[in-house]
């Protein structure tokens, strides 16, 4: 094991696009709550780089936790694969999520108490929660939905950022269980009781999808509210309701589990072009 790619193999282990896509978010927050006002950036951008970093720590952590589920699901990331050891992988997964809440506290007591918050959530469910039914994939939904709440506590003004915190809840839960479906085999042999597990794969899958259809049919309701504009009406519609519906129809299908990888990373994709549409409008 050499020494670059153990490093190459840590940073593999953050996820960077999904580490990227928080710290993004937490940014747009802050921007669409805080539209009709003065932005200071710098209490913005530190929590953006905090809710970054505890991402980055979950994320470790639970390539740590998952390594037995791995060797069968994902033979080729960082841990089965040699790269990097578990006990490091855990290590450098606390060390990123401590430091994500001392960049938050040291702005204020509030932005230390979410990121604190969050990394027992995530914690809890890398540690056991993972392998429930439902209820991990909610407490990550939920984590989803904080970062908006998180930009919006940044700029002190949090009411603004509830319904892009409602969007994001709904498209995390989606996707989430669309990974368990596609984790399902070294799940099942791991012992995990997730929902494919326990209602079936194709149950599961009609879940992601309603929650997905519910999504893309309660995206035009700020614009009809009056909160948005015509602008963000035309984007949501075509790069987030229209693409959301398509993949709902496609899981219904009980897809193959390579396409049901096609489809988590486009759920990642819309999670940005629904972020743009936001700002935009």
């Amino acid at each position: 094991m050499t020494a670059l790619r153990t490093v190459s193999g840590l940073f593999e282990l953050t996820r960077p696009l999904n580490t990227l896509i928080t710290g993004l978010t937490v940014v747009i927050g802050g921007l669409i709550a805080g539209k009709a006002t003065q932005i200071a950036p710098a209490p913005l951008i530190g929590a953006a780089i905090a809710a970054a970093l505890v991402a980055a720590g979950a994320n470790a952590m639970n390539d740590a936790y998952d390594a037995v589920i791995d060797m069968i699901n994902r033979p080729d990331r960082p841990i089965p694969s040699g790269e990097v050891s578990r006990i490091l992988a855990a290590f450098c997964g606390f060390v990123l999520t401590a430091t994500g809440i001392f960049a938050g506290w040291r702005m204020s007591l509030s932005l230390g108490l979410v990121p604190l918050g969050v990394g027992i959530l995530l914690w809890l469910y890398n540690s056991r929660l993972k392998r429930t039914p439902l209820t991990g994939n909610i407490v990550v939904a939920i984590c989803g939905g904080l970062a908006f709440i998180y930009g919006g506590m940044a700029v002190g003004r949090v009411r603004e950022a509830l319904i892009p915190a409602g969007f994001a809840f709904l498209i995390h839960l989606g996707r989430e269980i669309v990974k368990d479906v596609e984790d399902l085999p070294g799940d099942h042999a791991a012992g995990a009781r997730t929902l494919p597990i326990t209602a079936g794969r194709k149950t599961a899958l009609a879940m992601a999808s309603g929650v997905l259809i519910l999504l893309a049919l309660t995206t035009p309701l700020p614009y009809l509210a009056g909160i948005y504009g015509q602008v963000y009406l035309l984007l949501v519609a075509s790069l987030t309701a229209l693409p959301l519906l398509v993949i709902a129809y496609l899981l219904l299908r009980n897809p193959e589990t390579k396409r049901l990888n096609r489809i988590s990373f486009a759920l990642k994709m819309i999670m940005l072009t629904g972020l743009a549409s936001l700002y935009a409008g």
